[in-house]
């Protein structure tokens, strides 16, 4: 009798990958519907939270206190000179003069178009109720000539993170880089991102007027930190870390950040949230450089500087718990005793 050999019918691999291929899927849709429900949501009906204003009149800033209630704060000065310093300095969003024509409107356009035209609706409001016309509008602080919507800061600051969240998943698939390899090339990657896109934004398109001298090492700060954040989370919770990160960085930190909308239009808990992530930090370091003479910055470097020291401990912490995790499998795989093959018994032949 003759034996013909038996082959085995290959395994589908279809079972395997439809659950991995579906939580991929969720995850997209979860991607999608956080960007848009973020970003939309914050701005169809933004309210006006504790905006800074100022006025030279006691008694109009007891009616605007009492018509305007939470949705600003009313700070009284002696003179219109007085007023305008604390516009410049970043202190005020806007003042309201009166004088013998009607009221005299003064703002911080710098500020951002959302909180500007907030701060003038409720100065408005107020001249209405009082009878008195508003006789001027001036724009104190301006935005720069080639920034008239007031977003090139923005763009600035998420195109410098989308290219150091790309670096971050290249470097993560390279894993035969060390771990010293790795930071180097994410200081490159900093350095060369943020002289590029600050000398782009800056003295070559005219958009951003904020010197370079801080543009560029507050730029290297927020690439840095994205990048290394980035890799710390993967590789302290693996692959899911990359969706985080997504989250937190390109979602979460660029619609918070304060550009598209004013942190005095968002709920206090979301401002706070945008002003303590990277993307947040440097967006205000680099508008109040440009236009308030470099007031409250001190804050967002720190804010900078506390995520790359954060991070690169992360990063350090899960690189040495994967190399003893690694040491260890490679240990038991060397001490392991071979396991011999059993002999199979030639079947006779009729």
């Amino acid at each position: 009798m003759t034996t013909h050999p038996s082959h085995a019918q290959p395994i589908s691999r279809r079972p395997k990958a439809l659950p991995i291929l579906t939580i991929q899927i969720i995850l997209s849709a979860l991607v999608a519907s956080a960007f848009v429900g973020i970003y939309l949501g914050l701005q169809r009906d933004p309210a006006p939270i504790s905006v800074p204003l100022v006025t030279t009149s006691q008694e109009l800033a007891t009616s605007a206190e009492s018509a305007w209630g939470e949705k600003a704060s009313v700070t009284v000065v002696d003179t219109v000179a007085d007023a305008e310093d604390l516009l410049r300095t970043d202190a005020a969003v806007a003042a309201f003069v009166p004088t013998a024509s009607g009221l005299d409107v003064y703002t911080a356009g710098a500020n951002g178009r959302s909180v500007t035209m907030a701060a003038t609706g409720l100065i408005e409001g107020l001249a209405e109720a009082a009878d008195l016309p508003v006789a001027s509008t001036t724009d104190v602080v301006p935005l720069a000539q080639y920034d008239r919507q007031g977003l090139s800061s923005f763009y600035l600051v998420f195109g410098v993170t989308l290219a150091a969240f790309i670096l971050a998943q290249i470097l993560s698939a390279m894993s035969f880089l060390s771990l010293r390899s790795r930071i180097l090339a994410v200081a490159a990657g900093a350095i060369v991102s943020a002289v590029v896109a600050g000398v782009l934004a800056g003295p070559v398109l005219g958009a951003v007027p904020a010197t370079l001298w801080v543009v560029i090492p507050g730029l290297a700060l927020l690439s840095a930190a994205v990048s290394v954040s980035t890799m710390a989370i993967a590789a302290a919770i693996g692959p899911i870390g990359n969706v985080l990160s997504t989250l937190l960085f390109t979602v979460a930190g660029n619609a918070t950040g304060g550009a598209t909308v004013s942190p005095f239009l968002m709920p206090p808990l979301v401002a706070t949230l945008g002003a303590l992530l990277p993307q947040g930090a440097a967006f205000r370091l680099i508008v109040n450089t440009g236009y308030f003479g470099g007031a409250n910055t001190v804050g967002p470097v720190v804010v900078l500087l506390a995520w790359n020291a954060a991070a690169a401990l992360l990063l350090f912490v899960a690189s040495r718990r994967a190399a003893r995790r690694n040491a260890a499998a490679a240990s038991s795989a060397v001490a392991a005793p071979a396991v011999a093959a059993p002999a199979v018994a030639a079947a006779p032949v009729s």
